[in-house]
């Protein structure tokens, strides 16, 4: 936990920029602010200039969120437990977290089914990545083979990675499907689609495993507003991407009553922008589907942008998606005349623009790090799921070594390289968290001189 000597300062100022942010916005100067807390002047602009010991920081913010109305998750800043951008946790490590869960077979009876141990994570980080040891073998690819237990699905996005012969399990629209899968296969799997794995091989120390990075997307980041919804409201308000006339029809609905605008009101403005009568009033019912001009008039007349009313419905194909390696284009990286990997892409849908995953193969040699590395602004996850030893450099000069089942968090941002023989192999799995596509587009309209003060509030504004 990186949050002694240099990392605690840089935790402080951290703190002491969120809390001066907030005041901001609160309309409090450091004076009015220590005032209204009892706190001494000189000790409150300490702590917003970052000179404060950390707890005194955290006092200052708890006791901001029992006075004003500002909820702990607006003002908390988590430390970074990172190593300069990096977490690393040991196969050894791993394998002390090891448990092991029952499930029913065919018989009723409860036996092993799954031995579960944590990997590298980081409270910076979106995922919760888990090895899971199939422990129950079956002798066919049988979808309905009665020692196959699901479970119920759930919240988080799944990223499954294979390593071995495993058999993957699925429902989908009540039916149950099965894939065998391989090293270096992957599926990305929709929250809530009940899902199962077992091993094909017979050999108790040849049991397929997976490699499981769950996340969760901006539904599980908005559960406290959600919170306060019904199921209903929150239905309606969604559609159903499987459904264009669904879809379409929340997405009006929602912005008409943002607006507080009836049908007729819309389809007068439509009307009134040149749409004949009777397609101003299918549309603003959302009884038939706009073409590109009529998005964009519908995108005017609601004052939004015409991709606020545009999407991609879903397929099956998107629920449970599928890539195998054998299937996949192999593309070198950097894509120069001294690459140092090998690229295959792992499992992924345009309903997730910000995962994205490789099965990594290295090319060998020495590593020149001057020449372009992996940098990027996702969470990215590591797993060596090959026999090699991989070095992992990072940053000014770092480097760590990480051996088969050996794994890490990287920082968004924190370029970083790899370094190992030929051949060797490590499962790479990116994920956005919180820094989604509307941040970037949101910041990207903020005044230019102005907009670093986002990032660590600086001024009093007001």
């Amino acid at each position: 936990m990186n949050t002694s000597g240099k990392g605690d300062k840089a935790y402080a100022k951290r703190l002491g920029s969120r809390i001066f942010s907030e005041a901001n916005d609160l309309k409090r100067t450091p004076d009015a602010l220590a005032a209204e807390l009892g706190w001494n002047i000189e000790d409150v602009q300490r702590i917003i200039d970052g000179e404060a010991d950390i707890e005194s920081s955290k006092a200052l913010l708890m006791q901001m969120t029992e006075v004003y109305p500002v909820s702990l998750s607006a003002l908390w800043l988590d430390p970074d437990d990172t190593d300069d951008g990096v977490v690393i946790m040991s196969a050894a490590e791993s394998a002390k977290t090891g448990r092991v869960f029952d499930r029913k077979d065919r018989n009723g009876n409860l036996s092993p089914y799954y031995e579960y141990r944590d990997t590298a994570m980081s409270r910076l980080a979106p995922y919760r990545p888990e090895w899971i040891l199939e422990l129950r073998h079956v002798g066919d690819s049988d979808p309905y083979n009665p020692d196959v237990a699901f479970n119920h699905g759930h919240l988080m996005h799944q990223l499954t990675f294979f390593i071995g012969e495993v058999n993957f399990y699925w429902i989908s629209d009540g039916k149950r499907h099965c894939r065998e899968m391989n090293t270096g296969d992957s599926a990305l799997i929709t929250p809530f689609v009940p899902h199962s794995f077992t091993s094909r091989s017979p050999d108790i120390n040849q049991r397929g495993l997976i490699v499981a990075v769950t996340y969760g997307g901006p539904v599980r980041q908005a559960a406290a507003s959600l919170s306060h919804l019904t199921f209903e409201q929150m239905d309606a308000a969604a559609g159903d991407m499987r459904d264009e006339a669904s879809t379409f029809r929340a997405r009006i609905e929602r912005y008409r009553n943002n607006e507080s605008l009836s049908v007729s009101g819309l389809a007068k403005r439509l009307e009134e922008s040149g749409i004949p009568a009777m397609r101003a009033a299918g549309l603003s019912e959302a009884d038939v589907l706009p073409n590109a001009e009529e998005l964009t008039l519908l995108g005017a007349a609601l004052a939004i942008k015409p991709g606020d009313l545009w999407y991609v419905p879903m397929t099956e194909e998107d629920e449970v998606a599928i890539t195998h390696l054998a299937d996949s284009e192999h593309r070198p990286f950097p894509d120069t005349n001294a690459p140092f990997c090998e690229l295959s892409e792992l499992a992924r849908t345009p309903h997730q623009p910000g995962q994205r995953g490789f099965n990594v193969r290295l090319m060998g040699g020495v590593l020149d790090t001057s020449r372009t590395g992996f940098q990027h602004q996702l969470h990215e996850y590591l797993y060596n799921h090959g026999a090699e030893a991989i070095e992992l450099l990072w940053g000014n000069g770092r480097r760590a070594v990480l051996g088969p089942g050996d794994s890490a968090y990287v920082r968004p941002m924190v370029e970083h390289w790899f370094e190992g023989p030929a051949g060797a192999c490590i499962a790479m799995s990116r994920i956005s968290g919180e820094l989604v596509d509307d941040v970037f587009d949101e910041f990207a309209t903020f005044a230019t001189d102005g907009r670093s003060r986002a990032l660590a509030e600086t001024k009093r504004w007001f």
